[in-house]
């Protein structure tokens, strides 16, 4: 009954879009009206007809200030933000480039999973690769990236298929098992977008034995910190002689913060807590560890930070570690303590690091 009611609403959508079509077509303010319908049709949830009709406003609109900003305003919505800096992110560039020239050799057929715009697979391809497929579930990132590759002379090198990666079928997307497996599908936290299950599945399914994986590993790195921050973006007690306490309720139990913060410090060695070895076939949809954590300084501590390690291969690796003025995509996970804690150099702490699927967890260990 669902997909019926999905069908019909499809139906009922495409109707009113084409009868407003051949009512504006070679009208004045024809521009303005495309941008108009695809604010009706983004309201409508239909999010891949708003992105084509907002992408014909914008080119037919061109030179047209309020066009172009309601069909950006549009556009803009459609994919998350990160994309951009990822793309242009020349520390990210140089090491995903340098692994996948090392792991490509001539006649390969790779696998990607999530394309986003492109860009790996274009690397892959310029690196030597015989064949790169590339599965990318939204099908506005997915048109993109298939313009992208065509744009840079790619397109019969790289077919961006639009499916998941547990919907790929050896024999139907794929014309044999692939010789590599690459992907960037992992959030700040490396679990929040669900790799480890869709990474197992192409292990498993889609590659020739012993084809490597890149990255080879992924690591949950933590330190205690200090953040003269932490008071304003995390706690509830009390602001202009009011008790907000009860807000405390509905404060996040972590906040995302730029990796170059000048006003965050580590004070402690980072420690491992949780690796993830790609290769494997398989990995825990669980997992807890307690971990002791020793102050390398006097002064106070505010909570835990958590980022990411990505090992690309033995010789190229990605770190997220924060650091005043770091510049990178991907950014640092800031876990606060209820109330700052002061310690002294030798001091120890004892957290409790847990996941389950894609959610991660961070605190102090009571006691």
């Amino acid at each position: 009954r669902t997909h019926h009611n999905s069908g019909w609403i499809h139906m009922q959508i495409d109707q009113l879009i084409s009868t407003f079509l051949r009512g504006i077509e070679g009208k004045p303010g024809y521009a303005r009206n495309l941008a108009g319908l695809a604010e009706v049709v983004l309201e409508k949830k239909e999010k891949f007809r708003a992105f084509e009709l907002a992408r014909k406003a914008l080119h037919e609109g061109s030179g047209d200030p309020q066009v172009e900003v309601r069909a950006r305003n549009i556009l803009g919505s459609l994919l998350p933000g990160y994309h951009l800096p990822m793309m242009n992110d020349s520390r990210r560039n140089h090491a995903w480039d340098q692994a996948l020239r090392r792991a490509i050799r001539p006649g390969m057929r790779v696998l990607e999973i999530g394309a986003g715009a492109g860009m790996l697979a274009l690397m892959a391809a310029r690196a030597g690769a015989e064949k790169v497929t590339t599965c990318e579930l939204n099908p506005i990132a997915a048109t993109i990236a298939r313009e992208i590759c065509e744009r840079n002379g790619y397109g019969n090198t790289i077919e961006v298929v639009s499916k998941r990666s547990q919907d790929l079928i050896l024999g139907v997307d794929l014309e044999r098992p692939a010789d590599l497996l690459f992907c960037d599908i992992f959030a700040d936290t490396l679990l929040e977008f669900d790799p480890l299950p869709a990474l197992a599945d192409a292990r498993n399914r889609l590659l020739a034995t012993g084809a490597p994986v890149i990255p080879a590993a992924g690591v949950i790195r933590v330190a205690l910190a200090s953040w003269k921050g932490c008071a304003i973006a995390c706690r509830a007690t009390s602001t202009a002689g009011f008790d907000i306490s009860a807000f405390a309720d509905l404060a996040r139990p972590s906040v995302t913060v730029a990796i170059g913060n000048p006003d965050i410090s580590l004070c402690s060695p980072a420690a491992d807590a949780f690796r993830f070895d790609f290769g494997l076939p398989a990995h825990p949809g669980v997992g807890r560890i307690e971990l002791t954590l020793a102050a390398d300084r006097d002064g106070i501590v505010d909570g835990i930070i958590q980022w990411i390690r990505l090992e690309l291969d033995s010789e190229t690796v990605l770190e997220a570690r924060p650091e005043p003025g770091a510049a990178f995509f991907s950014s640092p996970t800031f876990w606060p303590f209820p109330e700052a804690i002061e310690m002294r150099r030798g001091d120890i702490l004892c957290i409790v690091a847990e996941y389950v699927r894609e959610r991660l967890s961070i605190r102090r260990q009571p006691g």
